[in-house]
C-alpha cells in the first residue's frame, strides 16, 4: 500500500496482527510421543494378553467341554452348567463365598473408616505410630494370618484361655470346628486383616480435604461428629466406593486364609468356591466342570461389584 504526504511516497507493508506459527513441528512431536507411549505399552499388553485374556477365553471354551490330558477336548454344551445347578456342595460353596465376602468386606470397610477418622484427630507423631500398628496386619500374607489364628482360636488357644482366666468359661467355643460359627470366624479374621489397608486409603482421602472447611465448620459450632457427617463422608464417598470394590474383589479370593484355617471344614461347611474348584479339577479330573464353576463365579462377583458401586457412588466436588 502506498500513501503520499507532502510530495513523498511512503510504502507501508501490512503485517499480520498475530504471528503465524507453524504447527507441523508440534504435530510431529505429538506423534512421536504417542508412538513412544504405544511402544512402551506393547510389552505390558502382550503380557496381559497371555496371562489374562487368553486364559479367560480358554476357560470359557473349556466350560462347554469335557477335557482331560488323555482323552482331549470334547464339547458337551451346557452339561457342565446343568450339573453345577444340581450339585449341592458347589451351590453351598457359592453361598459360603458370598457370606465371607460380604461380612468381611463390611468389617474391613467400617473398621478401616473408624480407624481413619480416629487417626486423623491425632497428632503427627501419635498418628504415625498408630497407622503403623493398624496397617501391620495388612502387610502380612493371608497364610501367615491364617496359621496364627488357627492356633489362637484352637480349643486350647489364647481366646478360650482368656475366657477361662476372667471367669467366662461358658463363652469357650470350638471356633473353627462348629458349623454355625466357622464362617463368622473366618469372615471376622479376614475383615480384621483388610481394615488396615482401608484405613490408609481413607485417611489419605481425608487429609486432602482443605483445612479451611473444618475451620469454617468449627466457627459455626459443628463438633467433630457433625464435621464427619457434613464434610468428610460426602467428600470421600468416591474413595469409599473404590475401596469397597477392591475389598470385595479381595474377599472373594479368600482361598489361602480358609485353607490354612479350616481346609474347608468341618465337613464342607467352609468349602468356598475356590476350594471346590481345585477339588473338582485336580482330585476328580473334571476340568470342564471346574471351568464352568469359575465362569459362573466370575459373573457373580461382577454383579456384586456392580451393585456395590451403585450404592457407594458419590458426587465429585471441586475445592
Amino acid at each position: 500500500m502506498t500513501s503520499q504526504s507532502k510530495g513523498q511516497t511512503i510504502n507501508i507493508k501490512h503485517q499480520s496482527e498475530y504471528p503465524v506459527i507453524s504447527t507441523t513441528k508440534g504435530r510431529s512431536i505429538n506423534f512421536k510421543q504417542r508412538l513412544l507411549g504405544v511402544t512402551l505399552l506393547i510389552p505390558a499388553a502382550i503380557f496381559i494378553t497371555f496371562t489374562m485374556f487368553l486364559p479367560i477365553v480358554w476357560n470359557i471354551v473349556l466350560s462347554f467341554a469335557d477335557w482331560s490330558p488323555l482323552s482331549g477336548l470334547h464339547l458337551v454344551g451346557l452339561d457342565n452348567y446343568s450339573k453345577l445347578f444340581q450339585d449341592s456342595v458347589t451351590l453351598k460353596g457359592f453361598g459360603y463365598s458370598i457370606f465371607i465376602a460380604v461380612i468381611s468386606s463390611l468389617i474391613a470397610i467400617l473398621t478401616g473408616l473408624l480407624l481413619a477418622l480416629m487417626v486423623y484427630k491425632m497428632s503427627n507423631k501419635e498418628g504415625a505410630v498408630f497407622r503403623l500398628i493398624f496397617f501391620t496386619p495388612s502387610m502380612m500374607p493371608f497364610i501367615i494370618i491364617g496359621l496364627i489364628f488357627s492356633f489362637i482360636l484352637s480349643p486350647d488357644g489364647l481366646v478360650n484361655q482368656f475366657f477361662r482366666l476372667i471367669g467366662l468359661g461358658s463363652l469357650e467355643q470350638a471356633w473353627l470346628a462348629k458349623p454355625g460359627l466357622v464362617l463368622w470366624t473366618v469372615a471376622v479374621v479376614s475383615g480384621w486383616k483388610g481394615a488396615g489397608s482401608v484405613m490408609m486409603l481413607l485417611y489419605t482421602a481425608i487429609i486432602t480435604i482443605p483445612a479451611s472447611m473444618f475451620e469454617a465448620a468449627r466457627l459455626e459450632g459443628a463438633n467433630y461428629f457433625r464435621q464427619i457427617q457434613m464434610i468428610i463422608l460426602p467428600l470421600i464417598k468416591p474413595t469409599i466406593g473404590m475401596v469397597s470394590m477392591l475389598v470385595i474383589i479381595g474377599s472373594f479370593k479368600a482361598y489361602d486364609i480358609v485353607f490354612t484355617m479350616t481346609k474347608g471344614g468341618p465337613g464342607d461347611y467352609s468349602k468356598i468356591v475356590p476350594l471346590q474348584m481345585l477339588d473338582v479339577a485336580f482330585s476328580f479330573n473334571e476340568f470342564g466342570y471346574a471351568a464352568a464353576i469359575g465362569v459362573l463365579f466370575t459373573i457373580l462377583v461382577a454383579i456384586i461389584i456392580f451393585i456395590s458401586q451403585k450404592f457407594t457412588k458419590g458426587d465429585v466436588y471441586e475445592y
